[in-house]
């Protein structure tokens, strides 16, 4: 088959089957992240705190994610995303999630299409096939839509943030709202400012100090007090986590022993198992350095590192160079996935941006030529189920370190 014809086909048939992995999990898995988010939804509905884990409690003790065993929640993201939850709270678990899969399907193909047109400025059949179809075969977005996560949402925003052709102001309220969801990603803006991109980062921070009013007006400044001072310091060591200290006492889960046992989870009286699948998800350098337990060296140290290489990167500036600043900015996207306590394999859709940009270095020769093919090598590496634990964060890494030296080669034209 001409590769004409593959162009044309492999659009559709990469949609379809990334729909038809959305829709066997919204219908046979729990998508326990967003089981957190409907939860938390539901928690601001009745008016109790959403970073709260309130099972077998005296208030709502049925409003639970099937998972969280800790006396605070797994929900992490500002009170404002808890608010903007509310509207799926209103609706069943089963149908919620539904929905919500639909959008994230949906924010996927409107990244890709975005991100064709990037490369060719007509958009064409290619470019197409290569954006949708890398999704198609990478395991992080797969794992996304089990998990229920809003990773396609971010990817879309980012791809909006990233633009060559976006206005400053619009890709600084992109950059606040993937931020917002994905709180690591403020580390952005540091990279955008060595970049001298000085108007987009200041529309972001512009944008962050919005949520942050709004989430005072909306939920209150006790709650978004809370958020700032008990839980971002506590995901920035832990994640989602903690330690012994504030686990729930086994009373307050008899109920639910086992569901637990048997990994099943069940919401509004239907049982659902917790994973569709079984495997490494970790990301996490954190992680990965303090195998057991967390200590602020390793909570802080891979994103001190990495941002230091990344700024110091995008201040070596030769020119003007739109693509090198764009292949920067992804890589830093990766970085906060990969230094965040709180970093997960499905983060790593941030990554599919960058399959395009080793094919501009095929042509030459030298050290771009390597590090393209390098990237693509790591690329690979994320794409694919993780064998063991910790070939996440490695390859993640592996990423940021090949796409830096792809920025920084000097390419030379074959002759």
């Amino acid at each position: 088959m001409s590769r004409f014809r593959l162009s044309k086909y492999v659009p559709a048939a990469a949609i379809a089957a990334v729909a038809c992995v959305a829709g066997w999990v919204a219908t046979r898995s729990l998508q326990q992240d967003f089981a957190a988010y409907w939860v938390a939804g539901a928690a601001r509905r009745a008016g109790l705190d959403p970073y709260v884990n309130h099972v077998g409690g005296a208030a709502r003790p049925e409003l639970w994610d099937g998972v969280a065993v800790f006396a605070h929640s797994r929900f992490l993201y500002p009170p404002i995303v808890a608010e903007v939850f509310r509207a799926l709270a209103i609706l069943p678990y089963s149908i919620a999630k539904a929905v919500f899969t639909a959008l994230m399907l949906g924010a996927w193909i409107g990244a890709s299409l975005v991100t064709a047109r990037a490369h060719t400025p007509t958009g064409g059949r290619r470019a197409l096939a290569v954006t949708l179809g890398s999704g198609a075969l990478f395991y992080p977005l797969s794992l996304a839509l089990e998990r229920g996560q809003v990773e396609p949402l971010v990817l879309l925003l980012l791809v909006v943030a990233f633009g060559a052709q976006t206005r400053a102001s619009t890709a600084g309220v992109a950059l606040a709202g993937a931020a917002a969801l994905k709180p690591a990603l403020v580390l952005v803006l540091v990279v955008l400012a060595a970049l001298g991109r000085w108007r987009a980062a200041g529309a972001a921070l512009a944008g962050l100090v919005v949520v942050a009013l709004a989430s005072v007006a909306l939920s209150g400044p006790a709650l978004t007090r809370e958020y700032a001072t008990r839980v971002l310091p506590r995901a920035a060591l832990y994640g989602e986590g903690g330690d012994e200290a504030v686990l729930l006492p086994a009373a307050r889960l008899a109920a639910h022993a086992d569901d637990l046992e048997a990994g099943v989870a069940r919401m509004q009286g239907r049982a659902y198992p917790v994973a569709a699948w079984d495997g490494p998800a970790s990301a996490s350098l954190p992680r990965l350095l303090a195998l057991e337990g967390p200590t602020p060296l390793a909570s802080r140290g891979p994103a001190l590192v990495l941002l230091a290489l990344l700024g110091g990167a995008a201040a070596r500036r030769r020119a003007r160079a739109p693509e090198r600043d764009a292949i920067l900015l992804w890589a830093t996207a990766v970085a906060c996935v990969v230094a965040s306590p709180a970093g997960w394999v499905m983060g790593l859709c941030v990554a599919l941006p960058l399959v395009p940009w080793p094919a501009r270095s095929w042509a030459a020769r030298g050290h771009a030529r390597a590090w393209g093919l390098a990237l693509v090598g790591a690329l690979l590496a994320c794409a694919v189920p993780p064998p063991f634990a910790g070939w996440a964060p490695v390859a993640g890494l592996a990423v940021v370190v090949a796409a830096v030296g792809l920025a920084h080669a000097r390419p030379t034209e074959a002759s």
